[in-house]
């Protein structure tokens, strides 16, 4: 349940992968639990070798929550061309993003304002997000400006015969 607090506690900013990873991995698994799809197949297990390469490479990014010192959120994306968009310049791409649930109460705005500012820093020409159907942030990024594009479906091929 999000509590009330001083807006003014939490701040946003950018971190590298190695500083944050530490405090990033505790909320790992109740971001899993609580957002995670087909948890039956799926292990919790972020590829920190590959996340760490991206970083070096200056295609990932880390944004950070944190209220008087404490991680209570972060915000993990790329900035790239986009494959199809040949000529279309730098687009953020979001890969994953958590709160802790008693920080929710305006986080998500300031962190998705970061996000935002971030991708024009770095020249990025579009800035793409999404969330999961069971916890639809729709509301939070038309108030943004954002507009709703694209549907996304998992197919779930081990159960599937050949159709």
């Amino acid at each position: 349940m999000p509590v009330s607090l001083d807006r003014q506690a939490v701040t946003t900013q950018v971190e590298r992968w190695a500083d944050a990873l530490p405090e990033m991995r505790p909320l790992f698994s109740a971001h899993f639990r609580e957002l995670g799809v087909n948890q039956h197949r799926l292990a919790a297990r972020a590829d920190e070798a590959r996340y760490a390469e991206l970083d070096r490479l200056g295609i990932l990014f880390v944004i950070t929550a944190r209220c008087d010192g404490e991680l209570v959120g972060y915000f993990v994306g790329f900035t790239m061309p986009h494959l199809h968009y040949l000529g279309a310049g730098l687009w953020a791409m979001t890969d994953m993003y958590y709160i802790k649930p008693e920080f929710r109460c305006g986080t998500g705005l300031k962190m998705f304002r970061a996000f935002k500012r971030l991708a024009r820093e770095r020249g990025c020409r579009f800035a793409v997000t999404s969330c999961k159907v069971h916890q639809d942030h729709s509301a939070l990024f038309e108030k943004l400006g954002a507009k709703w594009t694209d549907k996304t479906f998992i197919f779930a091929l081990e159960d599937e015969a050949c159709q």
